[in-house]
């Protein structure tokens, strides 16, 4: 099907241009009504396939790296585009770190934080109750476990990530060490990421679990999931852990990508966001995302 406002025989181009012109003209009506929850690029369609110039991007994270050598082996055998989330007080977190960073890998720091629930906190972990010169001094001290880190995200956190103040701290910290942030999404109440944007610092959010559910007919459909996302906006980014199901299942997966599919590092998908708000707001902008703001399930963790 044609998209809305175009020609079937329109050369792509020529709907390429509709597209932007139309993007640009709504920005600027949007600009003048500040009080509608709603963006330029939330009422301009994706563009088709055949429309876009570039492959769509999607970011894989491992989290939860740090207990397993031979795990991390494993992982470490897999594109390189892959981002590493490390748990700082992991047995082998630091050698995994050291020998992932010598490959030039990207790793991020999976900062516990307190949840809802839980029978066992992971050592680290920040909590709602810390003072804020506690919270600071955790945080500090599990950077400088992994001091190649260029980034953060949360190791579960539905309690810690729905509460502003602390939220607001963690990102002061982040911003002071030029990070950027991750939100895992494990609560669909987390502030973890307007608090970020509001900040300024750099930020993106999870978008797909692959591994939820550990199994083959699960990690299948979770990873169409991704790539209909991706197509649908231009990016995702999954989050995966080291199950020996789930790094079988990308061996085979990464290696038969679709051809209009670019596996990135989560850092380059990070300035997408800023990106898009700089053309929106650039006459004659180029829009080629949607909405990053758009609700996606979270398990609530």
């Amino acid at each position: 099907m044609p998209s809305p406002g175009t020609v079937r025989n329109a050369s792509p181009h020529r709907a390429f241009s509709r597209n932007t012109l139309t993007a640009a003209f709504l920005a600027l009506i949007l600009h003048a009504i500040p009080s509608l929850n709603v963006q330029a690029n939330d009422l301009v369609g994706p563009l088709s396939l055949e429309q876009r110039s570039d492959p769509v991007r999607i970011a894989i994270v491992i989290d939860d790296v740090g207990y397993s050598l031979a795990r991390a082996e494993e992982i470490m055998a897999l594109p390189r585009e892959l981002t590493l989330g490390m748990l700082p007080y992991a047995p082998h977190a630091l050698e995994i770190a050291e020998r992932a960073h010598a490959s030039g890998r990207e790793i991020i720091l999976h900062q516990p934080m307190e949840p809802v629930a839980a029978r066992r906190l992971e050592p680290g972990t920040l909590a709602l109750d810390m003072t804020p010169d506690a919270f600071t001094a955790q945080f500090e001290a599990a950077l400088e476990r992994l001091p190649n880190v260029t980034g953060v995200n949360n190791h579960t956190g539905s309690l810690l990530t729905a509460h502003r103040l602390p939220m607001e701290q963690l990102m002061t910290g982040i911003a002071r060490r030029g990070l950027f942030f991750l939100d895992s999404r494990t609560t669909p109440h987390t502030v973890a990421e307007s608090t970020a944007r509001a900040l300024d610092v750099p930020t993106i959010r999870r978008d797909v679990f692959l591994d939820h559910i550990p199994s083959e007919s699960h990690l299948a459909k979770a990873f169409e999931q991704s790539l209909a996302i991706a197509r649908k906006r231009g990016q995702a980014v999954v989050i995966a852990h080291p199950y020996p199901i789930t790094v079988s299942f990308l061996e085979r997966t990464l290696a038969a990508l679709p051809e209009d599919v670019k596996l990135s590092t989560l850092s380059d998908l990070v300035e997408a966001p800023r990106a898009r708000r700089e053309a929106i707001s650039r006459p004659g902008g180029i829009v080629l995302l949607g909405n990053p703001a758009s609700p996606h399930i979270s398990p609530g963790l």
